[in-house]
Parts: structure tokens; C-alpha cells; sequence
């Protein structure tokens, strides 16, 4: 069994922006603090406008505030809460920036989107307190969502962007329609279950996360279930949490289950950065188990931690 091509360029893209440092915009907004803890920032206002983040029907949007401001106006009706927030944005200057903040405040603040942008502009402004009180706020309403997840990565610039993959270790042909179906017969084993977690993973990471804990209810033993969840369930206030229980693990687990688990746990150490750690348990898994699917990826990211460069040409050549 080979992991599909898909899949495993998304990994490899992930893969490049974490070693390759691509925190996109992030890396201007604030200056990286130690540990586990929030970013720690200056309260001196940053120059120019606040970054328009606002997911929006159709494709995404290439350039800058004002073209995501037109494609707001394009796409959405005139009452959408987002043209709000991009009209008050793009009304952002040095000597609007409270009134920015003000006119922020005063939309629905149990929207993820308005919440986003209150803590971009309260960072922008010199407010990091406020700011980080938004993301958090941001989080709790979306997470695992696109804005959840653009707070999570602001708030963790210590730890990668995004989140870990689980992957299963036999691939699922079934659609997703044809997983839900499964699920719901009375017949529905963990296996179904842990497979429908991975179908979601992409689209919806919060319900994947719910059926491998399902999946795990079914088989409390179960090595692959097991490991779902502590992947999925990764949280980057914790990430120690979910690293311990897979260490716990592979300390457990059989020769034939040890390769998946090792290479989940490296990559976890891979996106908190430890990539001394990472390339032990991703050498570990091609040692152990060197035909298996996950020593292709371990491979992969045992080069990508020896050579940035060789790993974008990689992810590029798919």
C-alpha cells in the first residue's frame, strides 16, 4: 500500500512551509516568544493596515486588503457582516485606528470572522493584550476552522503552521458519502469510524477528531485508533499531551504497530519544532519497518530536515 499522491504532497507542502520558515504573514505581525506560551509583541501601532483574512465563496483571492475587499463586495450581499469588516479595514489609518477598533467592536462579536480582524487591528494598533484576548476568543468560536486556525497559528509562532496529519495505515477507497453510510448501519466497527476520521481530517477536523474518539470508544486498544486521537486532538497550548500518550505508546505497542505510531510521533515533534527528535523517530520507522508506507514519508522528512531546498523541489515535483 503506497499513500495516495494527494495526500502525500500535502504533507510535503506542510512539510516545506514549516522548515523553510513560510509563516506567510505571520511572521511580520509579531516577534516569537519561548515556549508553549502566546506570542509576546511590542506595543509600538505596526505601519500600514492590518491583513484582510476572510474566506469567501469561490476561489481565493490573490493580492492584497483591496482586492480582498472588492471580492468581498463581489461575491457576498451588501448586509454580509464580512463587507463590514472589510470596509472597516480598508478605513484603517494612523489616525483611524481606534475608530477601526470601536467600529469592530461593534459588530456581532460571536462571529469568528469579526473577532479575527478585531485582534489583527488591536495588534496593529499597539493593543497585543486586547489582541490576544481576540484570538483566544477566535478560537474558542472556530476551532480547527479557518479563522480558529489562523488565531491558533498567531498565538503558537513557536510551533508549525496548522496542524499534524493522521494518516491511516491502509488507505480507504470509499467516498464519503459511502463512510457516513457505514457509520450510521448498526453493524458500524471502529475501523469504519476511524476511516471516516480520515476522510474529514481536511474539510473538518473538529468532526474528525469526534469520530476517532469514536472510533476508540469501539476499541480502547486499538493501536491506529489510539493514535487518531492523540493526532487530531493535538492542541498547541499542549502539544506535550499528545506527544506523552504516543510515546507511552511506542513504548507498548508491536513491531508491526510501532512504525505507525513513531511516525506520528515524529511528525508531532515536527511541528513543535524539535527536529532533533523528529529525525530520530522518523530514522527509527525506516529502520524498523523500511517498506512500509510510513517509512516512505519518514524518508521523506528525514531529507526535508537535512536540505529546506531539497524539500521544495520535492513537494514541487509532487
Amino acid at each position: 500500500m503506497r499513500i495516495p499522491g494527494g495526500r502525500r504532497r500535502a504533507i510535503l507542502v506542510a512539510a516545506v512551509a514549516v522548515i523553510a520558515g513560510v509563516v506567510a504573514v505571520v511572521a511580520v505581525l509579531v516577534t516569537r516568544g519561548g515556549g508553549d506560551g502566546p506570542a509576546k509583541v511590542t506595543a509600538k501601532p505596526l505601519a500600514g493596515q492590518p491583513p484582510l483574512f476572510l474566506q469567501l465563496p469561490g476561489p481565493a483571492v490573490k493580492g492584497d486588503d483591496a482586492a480582498v475587499y472588492a471580492a468581498a463586495r463581489a461575491r457576498l450581499p451588501a448586509g454580509d457582516v464580512r463587507v463590514a469588516i472589510a470596509r472597516a479595514i480598508a478605513g484603517y489609518g494612523p489616525a483611524t485606528r481606534d475608530r477601526t477598533v470601536a467600529t469592530l467592536r461593534r459588530l456581532p462579536q460571536s462571529n469568528p470572522a469579526v473577532a479575527f480582524e478585531l485582534g489583527l487591528a488591536q495588534l496593529w494598533s499597539g493593543h497585543p493584550f486586547a489582541a490576544e484576548a481576540s484570538l483566544h476568543s477566535v478560537r474558542r468560536l472556530n476551532p480547527y476552522g479557518y479563522y480558529g486556525t489562523k488565531a491558533d497559528n498567531l498565538l503558537h509562532l513557536n510551533e508549525a503552521q496548522g496542524y499534524p496529519p493522521y494518516i491511516l495505515p491502509v488507505s480507504s477507497h470509499r467516498s464519503l458519502a459511502a463512510l457516513r453510510a457505514a457509520v450510521a448501519a448498526p453493524s458500524a466497527s471502529a475501523a469504519d469510524w476511524l476511516a471516516l476520521a480520515s476522510a474529514l481530517e481536511g474539510p473538518d477536523r473538529l468532526a474528525a477528531l469526534k469520530a476517532a474518539r469514536t472510533a476508540a470508544g469501539l476499541d480502547p486498544t486499538g493501536v491506529s485508533e489510539q493514535v487518531a486521537v492523540a493526532v487530531l486532538g493535538f492542541s498547541k497550548d499542549l502539544p506535550m499531551t499528545a506527544i506523552s500518550a504516543l510515546g507511552n505508546l511506542a513504548s507498548e505497542a508491536s513491531t508491526q504497530d510501532n512504525a505507525q505510531v513513531r511516525f506520528h510521533l515524529g511528525l508531532l515533534y515536527f511541528w513543535i519544532r524539535d527536529s532533533q527528535d523528529a529525525a530520530a523517530q522518523f530514522t527509527q520507522v525506516e529502520q524498523d519497518a523500511p517498506k512500509s508506507p510510513y517509512a516512505q514519508v519518514a524518508h521523506v522528512f528525514g531529507q526535508c530536515l537535512k536540505s529546506p531546498a531539497l524539500c521544495q523541489r520535492i513537494a514541487k515535483s509532487g
